[in-house]
């Protein structure tokens, strides 16, 4: 149910964009009445192509970048983090893994940003 759900939302999104840039025209091409801006495409593609490559990219450069991050962390600590959150239910282990990866995500992103 939720694959469907999720393939909804993107053919959804996908066709406000398609639809979006097929019935819209710039505001400055109305006011300034016929004219080369009239025919000018309201949303570039190939604009839009490459910041959701680049989007793409850097997300799993930062998805790449918390699980070292967390395995370091890991590696750090005396104990075994992953047993101790899960067959332990040691809810500081938890605590002290969600402030790394919050940590490491907010420089992540002042890195990318």
């Amino acid at each position: 149910m939720a694959k469907k759900i999720v393939l909804l939302s993107f053919c959804i999104a996908i066709g406000c964009i398609v639809a979006a840039s097929m019935w819209s025209t710039p505001a400055n091409a109305q006011e300034a009445g016929e004219g080369v801006a009239a025919d000018a495409a309201f949303i570039d593609f190939k604009h839009l192509a490459l910041l959701v490559i680049e989007s793409v990219v850097f997300s799993i450069v930062g998805v790449v970048v918390l699980m070292v991050g967390y395995k370091i962390f890991d590696l750090v600590t005396p104990f075994d983090l992953d047993h101790q959150i899960a067959e332990d239910n040691n809810t500081a282990a938890g605590i002290a893994v969600a402030g790394v990866i919050i940590a490491l995500g907010l420089i992540v992103a002042a890195a990318v940003g």
